[in-house]
């Protein structure tokens, strides 16, 4: 059976001469879809990258010269001095080559140096290091404050 509807919006009237049971699935499906592109809309926004998404790590060897590269994402940023290279227990030394580093006051660490877009670091191998036995270890975090646990990745 057919019923009138009369809506009223601040001034406005909507007179609707739809049967019943089309008003209630075209209210219905209206709200299942705002619902569900809402949904969708906050799982992308919560969505956290992984790591090696967001710091891209790259090496490469040439001879006696070991060289090792982080490519940082806009919104997030390394801790200069979470970058260790490792091999078993021991620290190796490293020379920075570039890194666009500044001061952060940070909430948990006090003020620390971080890094962001690009850290580049060379380490000497003139002793011919078993390079499938070091590691590479580094922490960072996004700007809307998600840190990442520690990140360790073999060189080779």
């Amino acid at each position: 059976f057919n019923i009138n509807i009369v809506l009223s919006f601040i001034g406005y009237e909507v007179y609707s001469y739809l049967p019943m049971r089309q008003l209630i699935i075209i209210l219905l499906s209206t709200n299942l879809s705002l619902e569900l592109a809402s949904s969708e809309f906050l799982e992308k926004k919560n969505t956290i990258p992984e790591a090696k998404k967001v710091f891209i790590v790259s090496s490469y060897v040439d001879k006696n010269l070991i060289k090792i590269s982080w490519e940082i994402k806009d919104g997030f940023y390394l801790y200069l001095n979470s970058v260790q290279v490792k091999k078993n227990a021991n620290i190796i030394p490293y020379t920075v080559i570039y890194s666009d580093q500044s001061t952060y006051s940070d909430e948990f660490f006090g003020t620390t140096q971080i890094l962001r877009k690009e850290f580049q670091i060379a380490i000497n191998n003139s002793d011919l290091l078993d390079l499938s036995n070091i590691l590479i270890k580094y922490q960072g975090c996004s700007d809307s404050g998600f840190c990442y646990p520690m990140q360790t990745k073999k060189l080779l």
